[in-house]
């Protein structure tokens, strides 16, 4: 388990001090936000995903630098269950993790979604941290290097001891961005608090635990079910699930 020091502390409050006046131009992480957080963890490129885990669906998506080379052609859900590059990706530890943690190089070289992923994008190395999400949303940070020198444990702690601050500021843009009043979403387009919510309704919550979860009233919980119905064109829970996952 890594360890930080003054030093690492020292850098992580220049990292939020720079980066808390940074604006959201519309998304929770700048490409500007990422370059700073490229320079707290020394990378090739960083990169910001959210996404449908239930569907294998890409909902937003940012980098830094822009990668201008190959992309591979396969999904990671067309690789079998049991591909070492599979199982890195689906693994769902808490806090920060390297490639090298979930998959040996040995193995690595050795299986073809090294060759259709890991060796199309010429990455070596991988680290990736998560932000707490539902079941549904997926929110994470990956970070790659080219061959050399493999993330430390260190690292790892540094994102780990960063990780609330990004949480709080992806809170932050959430509740600002719903509660704009031009923020022109469409008729039909849910918010992300929405999508929180549906994702706590569609695992079977009432809506007292979805605010103990979500850490709103439950009246809070209420107004935002009957958008979600009005948008989706329903008018119970059950059809509401059902609607978004078509």
């Amino acid at each position: 388990m890594g360890r930080i020091d003054a030093a690492d502390h020292a850098r992580l409050g220049r990292f939020v001090a720079e980066t808390a006046a940074l604006p959201a131009n519309g998304e929770p992480f700048s490409r500007a936000f990422l370059a700073a957080l490229r320079r707290l963890v020394p990378c090739d490129v960083v990169h910001y995903a959210e996404h449908d885990r239930v569907q294998c669906r890409l909902l937003h998506y940012l980098e830094h630098p822009i990668y201008d080379g190959p992309e591979p052609q396969l999904h990671l859900t067309e690789l079998d269950r049991d591909d070492p590059v599979r199982r890195y990706f689906e693994a769902a530890p808490v806090g920060a993790y390297r490639l090298s943690d979930v998959v040996t190089t040995y193995e690595l070289r050795r299986s073809p979604g090294y060759e259709v992923w890991f060796g199309v994008l010429g990455f070596a190395h991988q680290l990736r941290v998560g932000l707490d999400a539902t079941r549904w949303h997926g929110k994470e940070f990956s970070f790659d290097r080219g061959p050399g020198r493999n993330f430390t444990a260190r690292d790892c702690a540094v994102l780990d001891a960063v990780r609330p601050y990004l949480a709080a500021r992806y809170a932050l843009w959430r509740d600002t961005s719903e509660s704009d009043p031009t923020a022109d979403r469409g008729a039909g387009e849910l918010t992300f608090r929405e999508l929180e919510v549906l994702n706590l309704v569609a695992e079977g919550m009432t809506n007292g635990e979805i605010a103990q979860r979500l850490w709103i009233s439950p009246g809070t919980v209420r107004r935002h079910l009957e958008n979600i119905y009005e948008k989706l064109g329903v008018h119970t829970r059950t059809a509401a699930v059902a609607a978004a996952r078509r």
